[in-house]
């Protein structure tokens, strides 16, 4: 029934609301299956990223543990924050400590609510205030590099909208999103740089996009 609806991007909210739905008390039991029991291993892009010393924090929409795994890899095991882990949160950034953030929930933490449909999206951005303060001042006071990201993120969207219409256009950080260049027009780059302040990098999707592990190494030597 909801194949038709995985077909049209637009329509992913929807199929989620219904997928979850039907899933009933098994939805948590089949997140945790798919995105931890799974036997993926870390990328050669999760591994560059765990050799960026100077970051203050990683913040990711993604459910699974690759990025933990990774940094376990190399030897720096650390505990994932979420969502609901606001107060934790604030006391890392005010001490300048590094943290991984799942925006959207962890699949090891099911239990502690997954983002996933239209309705969660809200009770989210307008139901946690300290969260959504906490966002704000990431991105406000912090230049973040968007990698892998589509920039279709209703949160990340929202999120941006708001920050875009508090602040002046002068004040604040530089944004920056690696993008297919096959997937956005010269038209959206402007739009993304003069209405948020992100400045998208074109990438290309040769070689299951080899050009984002290259921009992430070289960052390393910077």
């Amino acid at each position: 029934m909801y194949h038709t609806l995985l077909g049209k991007p637009e329509k992913f909210l929807m199929a989620a609301a219904a997928i979850k739905s039907e899933l009933g008390p098994l939805f948590d039991e089949n997140v945790e299956r798919i995105f931890t029991k799974s036997g993926n291993k870390p990328t050669d892009l999760h591994k560059a990223l765990v050799k960026l010393d100077k970051l203050r924090f990683v913040l990711t929409i993604n459910y699974d543990t690759l990025i933990e795994d990774a940094y376990a890899e190399a030897g720096n095991r650390i505990a994932a924050s979420s969502f609901v882990d606001a107060g934790d949160v604030h006391r890392k950034l005010s001490r300048g400590e590094f943290f991984l953030l799942k925006a959207h929930g962890d699949a090891a933490r099911v239990g502690n609510g997954i983002v996933l449909t239209e309705v969660d999206y809200r009770q989210l951005l307008y139901g946690n205030p300290g969260y959504r303060s906490i966002l704000s001042v990431m991105f406000t006071m912090f230049s973040v590099v968007f990698v892998g990201a589509s920039m279709a993120d209703p949160e990340i969207n929202l999120l941006l909208g708001y920050i875009a219409d508090a602040f002046s256009s002068t004040s604040g950080p530089m944004h920056y999103a690696l993008l297919a260049k096959e997937d956005i027009t010269d038209a959206e780059r402007e739009r993304w740089l003069k209405d948020f302040k992100v400045h998208v990098i074109p990438m290309s999707k040769n070689d299951d996009y080899i050009e984002l592990t290259e921009f992430l190494s070289s960052l390393a030597t910077v």
